[in-house]
């Protein structure tokens, strides 16, 4: 049961790896286009139509190339961050590192 355990964590290990990864790089093109449009002279209001349209087709890129459980993860990931953006925080998610559960061993 403990190698089961093990293949458990490792796989969710690289789910949240990857999420991760993801996420960084929407950060850095929400910042990269966020700096484009404002040195444009593009509005605040405009641009965050802008960059959930971005979002949005990202979830549409990630339903139509990736399969599985991968899709799954990034459909979830995406949604949160579009979710985040419409609640007039940004399209900037909170950072991954550090969040582990209380009482875990890491």
């Amino acid at each position: 049961m403990a190698a089961l355990d093990h293949i458990a964590n490792l796989l969710l290990s690289l789910l949240a790896a990857i999420a991760a990864a993801v996420l960084g790089a929407l950060t850095w093109l929400e910042a990269a286009l966020g700096h484009a449009m404002s040195h444009a002279g593009i509005p605040p209001g405009a641009q965050e139509v802008v960059l959930v349209l971005i979002a949005v087709l990202f979830i549409l890129a990630a339903v139509r190339l990736f399969g599985g459980l991968i899709r799954v993860v990034l459909i979830v990931v995406l949604v949160a961050l579009l979710v985040h953006a419409l609640a007039g925080h940004g399209m900037v998610m909170p950072s991954l590192e550090h969040s582990h559960p209380q009482g875990s061993a890491h």
